[in-house]
Order: C-alpha cells, then structure tokens, then sequence
C-alpha cells in the first residue's frame, strides 16, 4: 500500500537525479565541442582554398596548400588563443622557426588533422 521512502531512498533518488543532469550537461557540452570543431575545420578548408587560389596562376589550375604556402612563406594553423599569444610573442623576438616535429597521437579525431611541434631559434 502506501509504503513511504526510507531516508536512504531519498538519497538515491537525488543522487540519480543529479547524475541524470549532469549527463545531460555534458552531452549537450559534447554536441557543442563537435559543432565547434566542424566549424573550425570548415574554415580551415576555406582558409587552405583562398591561399591556393591568391597563390595561383592566372588560370583555373588551383594548387596545393604546401606549394602555395612555400611560395608565400606563410601558412594558417588553427591554435588556442594561449599558443597565439606565445608565437606572437617569438615574433616580436626575431624568433626564426628551424624545425617542425610531428607531436604523436594527433591522429585521433579521425579527420585529416595534425598536430606537430614548431621549434624556434
């Protein structure tokens, strides 16, 4: 019949409760991060197509990033705001890059996108 909850009950009723919102917090957090990530890679793609067009020839032949990133001597790379603030600061600096390593286990987000180490002099 009408039996009343235990104290305990009560206590695991809330405890799933706020896991069950949490849960719901962190995939909305989720969905968020992968639209913020397409976001950026989409932009990126675009960023790579506009240099290899205003590094083209006058026809329609569109070339590669690398080529028209060797020509320019500049290329776009997606970065935190803190990564940003430390390159600009080699920069200032006359820092002059020398090598670029390849960091290990950048292939885990299934889309073409790397990371590396940018060493400067």
């Amino acid at each position: 019949m009408g039996r009343r909850e235990t104290s305990i009950e009560r206590l695991l009723h809330g405890i799933e409760g706020h896991i069950e919102e949490w849960r719901g917090r962190m995939s909305a957090r989720e969905m968020e991060v992968q639209a913020h990530r397409e976001q950026l890679l989409a932009e990126a793609a675009e960023r790579e197509k506009l240099l290899a067009q205003a590094g083209g020839e006058k026809g329609d032949r569109e070339r590669s990033f690398e080529e028209a990133a060797k020509e320019h001597r500049a290329a776009f790379i997606v970065h935190s705001e803190e990564a940003g603030k430390a390159l600009e600061k080699f920069a200032s600096e006359g820092a002059r890059l020398v090598s670029v390593v390849p960091g290990s286990g950048s292939e885990g987000s299934g889309a073409d996108i790397r990371g590396s180490w940018l060493v400067f002099e």
